[in-house]
């Protein structure tokens, strides 16, 4: 008798993603947010930098793990 399939859910996949692009642009904004008022800027440089990095990191790797067609 063969056992249970364990492909997972594409859903639970896909949900997944979705949860560590939200997860790792957040961190992004909050690091740019402590360091700028670590170092009292007044301009939000850091936290447009982070937030632009982290965003840039987080779409590469959701696009390097969806699957290839």
């Amino acid at each position: 008798m063969p056992g249970p399939d364990r492909t997972p859910n594409p859903y639970f996949r896909y949900s997944g993603m979705g949860l560590q692009l939200l997860l790792t642009i957040g961190f992004g904004v909050w690091l740019g947010m402590w360091l700028d008022k670590k170092t009292a800027n007044h301009t939000p440089w850091f936290t447009i930098g982070c937030s632009l990095l982290f965003l840039g990191g987080a779409l590469y790797a959701f696009i390097r793990s969806l699957p290839k067609t």
